[in-house]
């Protein structure tokens, strides 16, 4: 089975089960008002307070087996099934399908207010241990009595399993005509695309649900993958805006933040001066756009922004970034050396860090400043990387200004024994240093 569809069934089945013990309780309070069950005529025991605490107490320290024994010996001598439910629901957990099979089956009895909860764990034992025809038997029987969305969805995840799309794709949609739930429509449009093939409706269907209630991000997703897969770009393009714009609305900044790294994926891959002007227009002065701004080598844009986030944040890596980028686009570099530095040792007072204490570091050593300080922080960075061939590149540059030439030809030789002198830089390097003379 393909990745896709595995995930589906087990997020779909591990849902069901992990959130039945709210809404159980929920199903269960209706039904008591509606419906006249089975009274189980429970025994007195003496010890059942004791018990109790134990068994609570083995959950709480995640002794599970411990508890699964206490919750049976309750049932045994009480006879009341909510100790049985316990007992269920905890082998479940434990993955202990086998037992459950065993006293599910066993204890059961029809109409009891625990029979709806104890066959749907008796039909995902059955699941679990591969007796398909008998899970989707009693599943069927289950969805006869007790016509609610976790046993629809139940039932459906078995089929779907099985390789049923379409009856699947009709319990599913049960399930999404009682509580119109976001989580069941992802997996019925799933299916409808992805195994029915009704890649349209399947379309259709999303494009409704979220009409009326709303850019959900995770059903905004399935619709934005089946638009790249339909190769329908535009349509793409306006369900990242509208989201952009419903998230920025409703103040939701995580969402906005990740449907704007989706927009500068899609948009970007096609007309990445699209991506930057939509981002523009809407003064998303941040990382994506700053990084749009690198990547187009709009270096002034990106400086002019640097400053601006800096002066908003305080960031002081900000500030750093900003020093390089003013260091590199500058073709006369002599004439913002005393800029460059400054920034960087506010920088570098707050704090240490070792990509700037090493940049530093060669603007000292190369431009004959400060060549000690500027060994001071290599050294330093190479604490950090010891193995990094620029960090030792600019060690053995300052050894060299400093004329210790034996030192200097050490370490260039592990650059060069690295990466060869394909690079202009380390080629020079080389060529001084093995002419030096102490």
């Amino acid at each position: 089975m393909p990745s896709y569809k595995k995930s589906l069934v087990l997020c779909s089945i591990l849902l069901l089960l992990n959130g039945c013990g709210i809404k159980l309780l929920n199903d269960e309070n209706k039904d008591i008002s509606k419906t006249t069950f089975t009274e189980v005529k429970t025994k007195p025991y003496n010890l059942e307070n004791q018990y109790i605490i134990l068994a609570l107490e083995s959950e709480n320290q995640k002794l599970y087996n411990d508890a699964i024994s206490l919750y049976f010996k309750l049932f045994e001598n009480t006879n009341n099934y909510e100790y049985l439910v316990k007992y269920l629901t905890l082998s479940t957990n434990v993955k202990d399908f086998a037992s459950v099979k065993k006293y599910a089956s066993k204890y059961v009895i029809e109409n009891t207010k625990e029979e709806e909860i104890i066959l749907r764990l008796y039909i995902y034992s059955l699941f679990k241990l591969n007796e398909k025809e008998e899970a989707i038997k009693n599943g069927e029987k289950l969805i006869a009595n007790y016509k609610n969305e976790i046993n629809y969805q139940l039932l459906g995840s078995i089929y779907l399993e099985d390789k049923e799309y379409l009856k699947a794709y009709e319990l599913f949609e049960l399930s999404y005509e009682l509580t119109n739930s976001s989580n069941t429509l992802l997996t019925l449009t799933n299916i409808q695309f992805n195994n029915l093939l009704e890649k349209d409706k399947a379309i259709k269907k999303l494009e409704n649900h979220i009409q009326m209630s709303g850019y959900d991000f995770n059903l905004s997703i399935q619709l934005l993958s089946f638009y790249e897969k339909e190769n329908e770009k535009d349509k793409l393009i306006a369900l990242l805006k509208n989201m952009y714009f419903y998230y920025k609305n409703s103040d939701n900044q995580f969402l906005l933040n990740k449907t704007k790294i989706l927009f500068i994926k899609y948009v970007a891959r096609d007309n990445i001066n699209n991506a930057i002007v939509f981002l523009e227009e809407n003064n998303e002065e941040d990382e994506n756009l700053l990084n749009l701004y690198k990547i187009t080598n709009q270096s002034q844009k990106a400086d002019d922004l640097l400053g601006r986030l800096y002066k908003s944040t305080d960031n002081l890596d900000y500030l750093a970034q900003q020093a390089i980028l003013k260091f590199e686009m500058t073709s006369d570099k002599e004439s913002v050396l005393d800029d460059v530095i400054s920034k960087f040792n506010k920088v570098l007072e707050n704090g240490s860090n070792h990509i700037y204490e090493n940049y530093l570091a060669y603007i000292l050593i190369d431009y004959n400043i400060d060549i000690k300080r500027g060994l001071v922080l290599v050294k330093k960075a190479l604490i950090v990387e010891p193995n990094n061939i620029a960090y030792i590149d600019t060690l053995a540059w300052g050894e060299y200004k400093l004329k210790n030439c034996k030192e200097a030809y050490i370490q260039m030789k592990r650059v060069v024994d690295e990466v060869g002198i394909d690079d202009e830089e380390i080629k020079l390097h080389w060529e001084q240093i093995k002419e030096c003379k102490e």
